[in-house]
């Protein structure tokens, strides 16, 4: 099993026996069509991904009904490819007239590309709208993904452990105190729970969010040096780990 940061952002690659997961793709160089006034951002490259990982594309997991992650236009890039998500996520696929399969994850096992994936419930103020992703293979090797903050409870009343953890780090706050993603203190305190040896960042560079929504943001960026006593961190576009 091998991940890949597949951009600067949050878009994630998971490669297993001849077959690989995109998480909550985004593959081109703007979020939104220009002018648009909500929500904008962009990035100098769309995907460090090659053709060759492409074609290799048969699943593809939403974990939130969000622009950035809930990306049309890179969802058109792949019409045959079934979309594992939630109940909300599908809902906003077929108002979008997406005619992909789309199967609803749970905490129960489901079976892709001969890997176990959960979703798991995730933590204020998303807790109707977004889940955690909990991947492991038939060696016992796991990933935990979370796009913006923890559940700490459930992972504690639940024992979750994970190898690796791909979780947010630089503190994002709407109207200054809806946290939006974790400080870096959270993420410490994640992976301990977690027993990860391995961190991937997501949700990188809060800041760069443009439009009408920048106005009500604040954020913070984390401690690389106080992360990297603890733990391997990766957090460039391009990083990988094999499990």
């Amino acid at each position: 099993m091998k991940i890949i940061k597949a951009d600067n952002y949050q878009t994630w690659y998971l490669e297993h026996l001849d077959g690989a997961i995109l998480i909550d793709p985004w593959l081109t160089k703007t979020l939104q069509p220009e002018g648009t006034f909500f929500i904008q951002r962009r990035k100098e490259n769309s995907t460090c991904l090659t053709k060759n990982q492409i074609d290799k594309i048969n699943g593809i997991i939403i974990t939130a009904p969000f622009e950035d992650h809930l990306h049309i236009e890179s969802i058109n890039m792949f019409p045959d490819v079934p979309i594992y998500t939630s109940n909300i996520v599908k809902s906003q696929l077929i108002k979008k007239n997406i005619k992909n399969s789309i199967l609803i994850l749970s905490e129960k096992n489901t079976k892709l590309n001969n890997l176990n994936i959960k979703s798991l419930p995730t933590s204020y103020p998303y807790y109707q709208t977004t889940f955690s992703l909990f991947i492991e293979d038939d060696e016992g090797n796991s990933i935990f993904h979370e796009g913006h903050r923890v559940n700490f409870k459930y992972l504690i009343n639940n024992n979750i452990k994970a190898d690796v953890a791909i979780l947010t780090a630089e503190e994002s706050k709407l109207f200054g105190f809806i946290q939006l993603g974790m400080n870096y203190k959270n993420t410490l305190k994640a992976i301990n729970i977690l027993g990860s040896n391995q961190l991937f960042i997501t949700g990188n560079n809060p800041d760069q969010t443009q439009g009408f929504i920048k106005n009500f943001l604040k954020t913070k960026s984390f401690n690389i040096d106080d992360l990297s006593k603890e733990i391997n961190v990766y957090k460039n576009e391009g990083d990988f780990y094999d499990l």
